[in-house]
């Protein structure tokens, strides 16, 4: 029995199920390697991550389109090698391919999700164009997407190369797929105007890059403030609590204070009544005896 072959198998199929299903099929899966008295493979699949809605969309293109894939991936490394050439007007051109192919294929990603009875939220799908986004920007990301076993989405900020850490089920388990040419551009001399323009585009990402720190460090600072504030109302709201709580307390105690004098009052209303009824007796028979 090779584990490692019918582990890929149950990857290849068990993430291109619906996120609703993908629990369900995982224990199958587990109860099968059981039966087949194949202990460790049934504790490897019974470990495997559920993927985001957004991952399973990535994994169901890698799968289902893999052509369209195969193209962006090498449009991201046409891209790369235009901005090391310092190609503006081919960067531009790239570009709009890029943003088009992009949402072409999330569009389809979207069908395919559609047609397995899934629905796909305005988020899900965000995150999906963010996770192309990234597989052109990065070849590992790249990787990761045609995998077929994304975990989660990625992000591309278009500087650092992207976090792929645990991102991929099982990245050490090979993935089998056919080969094909790899696209490359003939490396040229860049022009004077070429250098400008890429000077003047990376003077603009720094300034933005500065004006995006600005900001966060103004956000952080006004998320101090109102921690702190959050922390002093809190206080006040424990003070005002604990003050409730004592006059809730004094004016039980005035309530019993209360409902014992009202108790001791009837009883002199009763004795006063008794002593005046009684008077009234004994005057009446003093003046019985004075006329006698």
């Amino acid at each position: 029995m090779t584990s490692r072959l019918e582990l890929t198998d149950v990857l290849a199929d068990l993430y291109l199920q619906t996120p609703s299903e993908f629990v369900s099929v995982r224990s199958d899966r587990v109860r099968a390697a059981r039966g087949d008295g194949d202990a460790e493979l049934a504790r490897r699949i019974g470990r495997l991550p559920k993927p985001s809605v957004a991952a399973w969309l990535a994994n169901l293109l890698a799968a289902r389109r893999t052509a369209e894939v195969d193209e962006l991936v090498d449009l991201g490394a046409l891209i790369r090698d235009a901005e090391k050439n310092l190609d503006a007007a081919e960067m531009r051109q790239l570009g709009k391919q890029r943003l088009q192919l992009i949402r072409a294929l999330a569009q389809q990603g979207k069908q395919l999700a559609s047609e397995a009875g899934q629905k796909v939220s305005p988020a899900a799908m965000l995150e999906l164009e963010q996770t192309l986004h990234a597989a052109m920007s990065d070849p590992a990301a790249a990787d990761a997407v045609r995998s077929g076993r994304l975990l989660r989405s990625l992000a591309s900020n278009g500087i650092e190369p992207v976090d792929v850490d645990d991102a991929v089920a099982l990245p050490e388990v090979a993935v089998a797929r056919a080969s094909r040419p790899v696209l490359s551009v003939v490396e040229k001399k860049p022009s004077a105007r070429a250098v400008a323009e890429a000077e003047k585009k990376a003077d603009d990402a720094l300034a933005r890059v500065a004006e995006a720190d600005a900001e966060r460090a103004a956000i952080r600072e006004k998320r101090t403030a109102l921690a702190g504030r959050r922390a002093e109302l809190a206080r006040e709201r424990d003070d005002l609590a604990e003050r409730l709580s004592a006059l809730d307390r004094e004016l039980a105690s005035t309530e019993r204070e209360e409902n014992a004098l009202s108790r001791d009052a009837a009883s002199a209303d009763h004795r006063a009544d008794v002593a005046t009824r009684a008077a009234e007796r004994a005057t009446e028979r003093l003046r019985s005896l004075r006329k006698a």
